[in-house]
Formats: structure tokens, C-alpha cells, sequence
């Protein structure tokens, strides 16, 4: 191994701003005067046989269970999903149509109730009833309370609570599902 020398004096740089420079670079390539160039010799060169590069190939592993699992869930849910919008474009064009009739409809309503207001004559009816037709009484006016909430119970149908209800409510969830994709 070749020792490195080292002398006593410190080595001092020179600095430029903020850039350092070596104490034995002077701004010049070229060399001292007092100083010889010695080139190496340089080296013959042999031709170079060539050959070809070994490529490492990797064996070829399992496929792991996780991902073909994955990659069929993946498959299964953008399956639903093509079938999902093509039951939105048969709806939205279903309600397109609707809306369509809807709006004959309500031509054909303001129509017929103009025709109804033409025809309903009070005077005429009352020349035909004579005075036979008179004012209700107080007990022929029936007033219905509707400030309680709306509860209908189908005859025949009864409410069940508790665990059975909850059984009766997941099977009713199950078969709207069922229902939805058939």
C-alpha cells in the first residue's frame, strides 16, 4: 500500500463567492513550468472475442388464490355494473315515455274539465230538481280528522314484532332483491 505524506502546513483555498476551489488548481490546465508531463504508456489493445450476455430468468411462480379471487370479484362487480346501466337506460327511456303521456294527459284534463264547466249549468239543474234540491243540514256534514299519521292494516294482515318481524322483514329485503334482478 502507498503512504500519503503529510505536511505540517495547513492547506489553504482560495474561494470565489461561494465556491471552493483546490489549493493546487491556479485557473489553468496546463501545467508549471518547473514541472514534467509524464504520460503512462498506454496499454495494448487485445481484440475482444465476443460473446453473448447470460440473461437470469426468473422460474415462474403460483398464482396466488388472493388474487385470482380478486380478479373475479373485479369481473362480478363491473359485470353488475354494465347490467345496472342498461336497466337505467331501459328506465330512463320508460320514463321518457311517461312523462310524454303524462303531459297528453294533462292537455286532455284541462280539455275535458273546460268541456265539464260548459255543460255543469246550477240553473239548469235546478229547473230540472225543482225545489226539491236544498242546503245540507249540520247533521248531514261529516268532518274527517286526517292530523294523525297514516297507519293501514290490510284485513286478513296481521303485525308481527320482535324476532319474528325482523325474520319476516329480511326475508321481504331478500326478495325484493331477488325481484330486482330477475
Amino acid at each position: 500500500m502507498a503512504s500519503r505524506r503529510r505536511s505540517s502546513k495547513p492547506t489553504s483555498y482560495r474561494t470565489y463567492g461561494n465556491v471552493a476551489y483546490a489549493p493546487a488548481y491556479e485557473g489553468s490546465t496546463a501545467p508549471r513550468r518547473n514541472q514534467q508531463t509524464v504520460r503512462p504508456p498506454r496499454p495494448k489493445q487485445r481484440p475482444r472475442a465476443l460473446t453473448r450476455t447470460q440473461v437470469q430468468v426468473r422460474e415462474a411462480g403460483q398464482v396466488s388464490l388472493f388474487a385470482v379471487m380478486g380478479f373475479l370479484a373485479v369481473g362480478v362487480l363491473a359485470a353488475l355494473l354494465m347490467f345496472s346501466f342498461s336497466q337505467q337506460t331501459v328506465l330512463n327511456r320508460e320514463l321518457s315515455n311517461l312523462r310524454r303521456d303524462l303531459a297528453a294527459l294533462e292537455s286532455d284534463h284541462a280539455t275535458l274539465s273546460a268541456q265539464y264547466e260548459k255543460v255543469f249549468d246550477l240553473e239548469l239543474i235546478q229547473q230540472a230538481v225543482g225545489d226539491q234540491m236544498v242546503r245540507p243540514t249540520t247533521d248531514q256534514i261529516v268532518y274527517l280528522d286526517l292530523s294523525e299519521p297514516d297507519n293501514v292494516i290490510l284485513y286478513g294482515e296481521e303485525r308481527t314484532g320482535g324476532a319474528a318481524g325482523a325474520l319476516q322483514g329480511f326475508r321481504d329485503v331478500l326478495s325484493s332483491i331477488a325481484a330486482y334482478f330477475h
